[in-house]
């Protein structure tokens, strides 16, 4: 049997994970697993916490990936009856994490309630319920979610769960 012999790739190639995709010479375009698979998890809310503690506490394995955004952690598992991914991508403003569910579920508040239960993390580590992408119809924030301590009066202050998470990481301040 002869040997096949494949050429190597042409020197004006950029490498086929890079972007800008398919604006370069390669014909090729890589996309990763992840970059596949997420459009059809349910995102179910955000933590303040990046996901190496979680996955110490559950003995899980850190897979490190990529989309078309940028590298990430992930976990994808099973626990009690629901099944999990939690993402970190490299730019995250904070360090915050996407928990999200690899098959929707109407029961998508239950299945965050029992990952903080076996974790062992209370509410305060939850950025945000729900999907942080949508803007969510107007909700009800405390003040004392909203201003910084020292000023919490108690009152309480309208504002969407959007702004609510935009604020939680940066992206604007209190008084807007």
């Amino acid at each position: 049997m002869t040997e096949i012999e494949i050429p190597g790739p042409e020197p004006d190639w950029q490498p086929a994970t890079q972007p800008p995709y398919y604006t370069g010479k390669n014909p090729a375009h890589q996309y990763s697993v992840w970059e596949h698979v997420a459009p059809l998890f349910q995102m179910i809310g955000v933590l303040a916490l990046p996901v190496q503690p979680i996955a110490q506490r559950l003995r899980l394995h850190v897979e490190r990936s990529w989309d078309g955004l940028d590298d990430l952690d992930a976990v994808l598992f099973r626990l009690k009856g629901f099944s999990f991914a939690i993402s970190k991508h490299d730019g995250n403003p904070l360090g915050v994490s996407y928990v999200w569910l690899t098959q929707p579920h109407e029961q998508a508040e239950q299945a965050l309630d029992t990952l903080l239960e076996v974790v062992g993390i209370g509410e305060d580590a939850v950025v945000l319920r729900g999907d942080a992408h949508e803007e969510p119809a107007e909700g009800t924030v405390t003040a004392r979610d909203a201003a910084p301590p020292g000023q919490v009066s108690g009152a309480a202050l309208p504002t969407s769960l959007w702004a609510r998470f935009r604020r939680a990481i940066g992206m604007t301040s209190a008084a807007q």
